[in-house]
């Protein structure tokens, strides 16, 4: 079978199956992309010998192998999440370059997958707010036993795998319209954006709301300047990367109590969770406490009347979390290593001002989910920014009915 037909095959099985995993709760979708990557392997010498290696690579495969030696000196017993990260991400990678490649059919077949992945997706979600998530609450009912629970913790439960749901849809919509908008179908693009806008106001999750208005803000800015705002929003984000561990503890510690009492309790738990994180990451600077330190390391204290924890699973912000577990040393590696993309693609010839929109769309996505709430080792994020940056490749792959133009 040849490398296109193996590849196009495993990007349809890849976009068909996150529809279904996605409309699950998401979290499958990381190992559905790691397997179709390794379907589509590329055999052929040619797409090994890429020429000079990016400093972007280096600096992230740098990244990697400081992330598992970092486990050497972790509390945590469990070594699984060296496997699921470090493998994980370059197969994910692997996925996206390969897939990404395609042209003629095999490029049109996957992205009518997009689409489906989308469409379906989208109207689900659409359907599934406007009814009060009924199906996804008597699937917990029926099959995970939930019907014992109050009504109020029922919806939690039901409210978290929606918004888990809608991350794939936040991620693929926009690049999924400007291909359709390139295929000249404009209105079947806002249609998608307007299904992910639905989902991202819906289920009291808060980050999808953020992540959407943030990024649809900065797209609609990188129309009018592409290449600028790639290297504004690349070097803002590595930016974060080294200053706000530093600096966010004190921050937090100057918010006047009104602002704090005015605050949602949520939002308030949050606060605590960066401060303590903030307090560690002051204890050991420069190695972190090791990779999935963050589990061993929780603590307990009184808010409100509720006992919480400090610390629950992750410090719910990708900055604190890259420099609790891997220290600075790891955050200069991945800030180097995203200044260095971020310069690649922002002066690459071939820059599309669809392919600028789109990355600053999912990069912008992204980063709001892991900054403001998920931990920054979720390997079904990983694996769904690796289908949206395979969605981003085919916008500057062929002409669109007018022309795409260049920046």
């Amino acid at each position: 079978m040849r490398d296109d037909t193996r590849a196009g095959i495993a990007g349809i099985a890849a976009f068909a199956l996150s529809f279904l995993f996605g409309v699950a709760g998401s979290l499958m979708i990381a190992p559905a992309v790691a397997i179709m990557a390794l379907v589509a392997f590329p055999v052929e010498p040619s797409f090994w010998r890429p020429g000079r290696v990016p400093i972007s690579l280096i600096a992230g495969g740098l990244f990697l192998v400081w992330i598992a030696l970092s486990f050497l000196w972790s509390p945590h017993d469990d070594p699984g999440q060296i496997w699921r990260t470090c493998l994980g991400i370059p197969l994910y990678a692997l996925f996206a370059v390969r897939i990404g490649k395609l042209g003629g059919a095999w490029q049109r077949r996957v992205e009518a997958a997009i689409m489906f992945l989308v469409a379906g997706l989208g109207l689900y979600l659409f359907a599934e707010a406007m009814l009060d998530g009924s199906a996804t609450r008597g699937f917990k009912v029926a099959v995970e036993g939930m019907g014992s629970l109050p009504e109020r913790d029922q919806m939690i439960h039901v409210n978290r795998n929606l918004g888990h749901a809608a991350v794939p849809l936040l991620l693929l919509s926009v690049p999924a319209a400007l291909i359709a908008w390139r295929e000249g179908g404009p209105l079947i693009g806002a249609i998608f954006v307007g299904l992910a806008a639905v989902a991202a106001f819906a289920f009291d999750t808060e980050v999808n709301t953020v992540a959407f208005v943030l990024a649809g803000i900065a797209a609609v800015l990188t129309v009018f300047w592409p290449r600028t705002l790639l290297a504004i929003v690349f070097g803002t984000v590595a930016g974060m990367l080294i200053v706000m561990p530093l600096a966010l503890p004190d921050v937090i510690a100057h918010i006047p109590q009104g602002l704090r009492d005015a605050m949602p309790l949520s939002w308030v738990w949050r606060l605590e969770i960066w401060s303590y994180a903030g307090e560690l990451i002051r204890e050991k600077p420069w190695t972190g406490y090791g990779l999935d330190a963050s589990r061993p390391l929780n603590a307990e204290m009184e808010l409100a009347g509720y006992t919480i924890e400090r610390l629950p699973l992750h410090p719910h912000n990708a900055t604190l979390h890259i420099w609790l577990e891997t220290g600075a040393v790891g955050a200069v590696l991945l800030a180097s290593c995203l200044v260095a993309m971020g310069g690649r693609i922002a002066g690459a010839p071939q820059l599309s001002r669809l392919q600028a929109v789109g990355v600053v769309w999912i990069l912008v996505v992204y980063v709001s989910l892991i900054v403001f709430s998920y931990g920054v080792w979720q390997e079904w994020h990983q694996g769904t920014v690796a289908l949206a940056a395979t969605s981003v490749f085919f916008l500057g792959a062929k002409q669109p009915r007018g022309r795409v133009p260049r920046v």
